[in-house]
């Protein structure tokens, strides 16, 4: 079954996640006309994974706000009675794009913005900045930021916290070859597998965009991400920017 909303624009799958009952998917939405701008977060939800039901658009730009151009890519996470979506706040006058973040109570049918961002300037050294992906780990949380190096190389950024409030910057979770063609890493996911893992990444040129999605499997250490050579997920770049669900087992 492949979900779409009855008119717009949609693009990258976002905050597939379990919660209260529901698996949710929410999704890169203009509800105004065909192309990309005006970005939302369009929202489905299903209690079995068969039938959909269609909910009003989660996330709206703020006029005036520090996402007036758009709420870009994130991901949801559930956290007791609530679900909190963190997302890139996108506006025209700059180049990166801050993590800000909104909550739900009841169910996702209701949300509530963080007034101030929670994050609001990427690490020195970068072009690129932006698609925050968040998951429990070893009794906290974590985030990882895609970007791209001034000197052309793809990175992913680590964050943690204690309550998804207040974050701190660890390190660079793992960087492409020095010698490799110039790219930037955008929605990066993270599974971690016991002692391995695979992190997956979609791959941004700054002039020609998406040329495709890979993962790379190894093991971390004191947050540092060691990997093999990637591996295409997919072939070409029209699969781009595919989306975990963590849910329940059976």
């Amino acid at each position: 079954m492949h979900l779409r909303p009855p008119h717009g624009w949609i693009n990258d799958p976002n905050g597939l996640s379990f919660h209260d009952g529901h698996y949710h998917v929410f999704f890169q939405y203009n509800p105004h006309g065909p192309r990309h701008g005006d970005i939302h977060w369009g929202h489905f939800r299903s209690p079995a994974l068969t039938h959909w039901q269609l909910l009003p658009p989660a996330l709206a730009p703020s006029p005036g706000g520090y996402d007036a151009d758009g709420r870009f890519s994130g991901n949801a996470v559930g956290d007791g009675e609530r679900l909190v979506a963190f997302y890139s706040a996108n506006r025209a006058d700059r180049w990166w794009q801050p993590i800000a973040a909104t909550e739900s109570r009841d169910g996702s049918l209701s949300w509530t913005k963080r007034p101030e961002l929670v994050i609001p300037e990427p690490p020195s050294g970068t072009t690129m900045w932006r698609d925050p992906y968040v998951w429990r780990q070893d009794g906290h949380w974590r985030m990882l930021v895609g970007a791209a190096l001034a000197d052309g190389r793809g990175t992913a950024f680590l964050y943690e916290s204690h309550d998804l409030e207040q974050w701190t910057y660890e390190r660079s979770f793992l960087t492409s070859e020095p010698d490799g063609p110039d790219t930037g890493w955008e929605c990066p996911q993270y599974a971690p597998f016991g002692e391995r893992g695979a992190l997956i990444i979609s791959d941004w040129h700054p002039q020609d965009g998406p040329r495709g999605t890979v993962v790379l499997s190894g093991r971390e250490e004191n947050g540092r991400f060691s990997a093999a050579a990637p591996v295409p997920l997919d072939h070409g770049p029209d699969f781009y920017a595919p989306a975990l669900l963590p849910a329940p087992d059976g």
